[in-house]
C-alpha cells in the first residue's frame, strides 16, 4: 500500500464528520438542560461553562439555536469522553433513584391494600423497621382512605419507608 492509500483509509468521510459534529451539538443542547450542580462537576473549560450559562438565559428560538451551535463549537476542544462518562454516571444514578421511588410507592400501596400480610413481608425484608409504628401508620392511612380525607398519613408512611428502608436486590 502506498502512503496515499493509507491516508485515504484513515481519513473520515464528510458524512461521518457531519454526524460527529451533530452529536457534539446534541451534547451541547443537553448541557443546557442539566442541573447546575451536575454542570459544575463536568470537565469543561470556563469559556464553555460561560457559554452554557448564557445559553440558558436565551429564550428566543433563533438565538438559542445559534448559542447551541456555538457551544458545540467550543465542545470540540473539550474532553468529550470525560463529559459523556460523567453524564452516564448521572443518568445511572437518576434511574436508580426512580427505581427506588417506584419501589417505595409499591410497598406503600401494598401496605394500604393488603394490611398485615404486606406488613409481615416487609418486616421480613427490613427487620430494622419499627413494627408497632408501621402497623399504626398503615391503619391510620387505611382509615384516612376510607373517610376520603387528604392523604396526609399516606405521605407520612411513604416518608417513613423512604427514610428507614435500605435497598438491596431483594427489595
Amino acid at each position: 500500500m502506498t502512503q496515499q492509500d493509507e491516508h485515504d483509509l484513515t481519513e473520515k468521510s464528510k458524512s461521518q464528520v457531519k454526524r460527529e459534529l451533530l452529536e457534539i451539538t446534541d451534547l451541547g443542547e443537553r448541557l443546557l438542560e442539566i442541573p447546575e450542580g451536575l454542570l459544575a462537576k463536568l470537565p469543561i473549560s470556563e469559556t464553555c461553562l460561560k457559554a452554557i450559562k448564557e445559553g440558558r438565559k436565551i429564550n428566543h428560538h433563533t438565538g438559542k439555536k445559534r448559542q447551541i451551535k456555538y457551544i458545540g463549537k467550543l465542545l470540540r476542544d473539550e474532553d468529550l469522553e470525560g463529559i459523556r462518562a460523567e453524564l452516564a454516571i448521572s443518568d445511572q444514578y437518576h434511574q436508580l433513584e426512580v427505581r427506588k421511588q417506584h419501589l417505595l410507592e409499591q410497598w406503600r400501596d401494598r401496605l394500604m391494600n393488603e394490611g398485615d400480610k404486606a406488613t409481615f413481608e416487609l418486616l421480613q425484608l427490613e427487620p430494622t423497621l419499627d413494627r408497632q409504628q408501621l402497623r399504626q401508620m398503615v391503619r391510620n392511612a387505611q382509615k384516612e382512605k376510607e373517610l376520603n380525607k387528604a392523604p396526609k398519613v399516606q405521605r407520612e408512611l411513604f416518608r417513613y419507608l423512604r427514610d428507614n428502608m435500605r435497598f438491596s436486590e431483594e427489595n
